[in-house]
């Protein structure tokens, strides 16, 4: 058996990049919905609204979980939608891990006392 390569073009490296950067374009837009508590000790906030935006392959959640948190929390968007953030907080860490597919933003979060989703749309 032989086997023979084929050497890769800087056109065709190029063409990969320019195919990731336009996926994570189409991710582009903002999100509106709400966020919801799984469990937890109750130290943080009931059901409220939330809201994402993204650009440019960058996530930015603005959701009031716990007092103090009501900053940004920027995520970078990989090529398949998935993305995870995090925000330091008083007591430790709120972390999301989450998908974009269509029109949909969900995703899971955990604080230090409590966990729970976001379930946002366009």
């Amino acid at each position: 058996m032989i086997l023979s390569f084929r050497p890769i073009t800087l056109a065709a490296v190029l063409s990969l990049f320019a195919a990731a950067a336009a996926e994570a374009g189409s991710f582009d837009g903002s999100f509106t919905g709400a966020s919801s508590i799984a469990g937890g000790t109750g130290e943080c906030w009931g059901n409220a609204p939330a809201r994402a935006s993204v650009s440019g392959g960058q996530v930015t959640i603005r959701y009031v979980a716990y007092d103090g948190t009501d900053s940004a929390i920027v995520g970078t968007l990989k090529p398949d939608g998935s993305f995870i953030a995090s925000q330091p907080i008083r007591k430790g860490t709120i972390a999301y891990s989450g998908k974009i597919a269509g029109k949909y933003l969900t995703a899971n979060w955990k604080g230090p006392g409590c966990y729970g989703t976001l379930d946002l749309s366009r």
